[in-house]
């Protein structure tokens, strides 16, 4: 049994308990997966992460897909800063041994806007903020 196996990973999928701040629809979604050898991920992640395994292997994603709708709760979408392409290479973490989450490697964006919210959403969707990781 691998360490991480005995790891909660339903309860950090489940919907916050806190107010909705921003919307947006998934479209044309496809996750692409290459096995990588679990050492290079780790030299490649901050101190307090370690890669997570499926077993014993690790993996770096690929994954593009289109957003639609995207917008702040209360307000209507906006036609030309609503929609966009993303694509963004992710791989698999756990934070201090326990937590698991996602470690964005890049975000980009068809939208100069949507590229510059992709830093503050990061952070939210992997549920660390950087500044967080460089403490030991």
């Amino acid at each position: 049994m691998h360490r991480h196996d005995a790891i909660d990973r339903i309860s950090p999928t489940l919907e916050p308990d806190q107010p909705v701040l921003l919307h947006q629809n998934w479209h044309h979604l496809l996750f692409l997966h290459w096995e990588v050898p679990v050492a290079e991920i780790q030299s490649l992640l901050p101190l307090r992460l370690t890669a997570d395994t499926f077993e014993g292997k690790a993996y770096i994603g690929l994954v593009p897909f289109t957003l639609t709708g995207v917008r702040a709760t209360l307000t209507p979408p906006l036609p030309w800063i609503s929609s966009f392409h993303e694509v963004n290479v992710r791989t698999y973490v756990h934070l201090d041994g326990r937590d698991p989450g996602v470690w964005f490697f890049s975000l980009d964006a068809s939208s100069s806007i949507g590229s510059s919210s992709l830093s503050s959403r990061s952070d939210a969707i992997s549920g660390w903020r950087k500044s967080a990781l460089s403490s030991k």
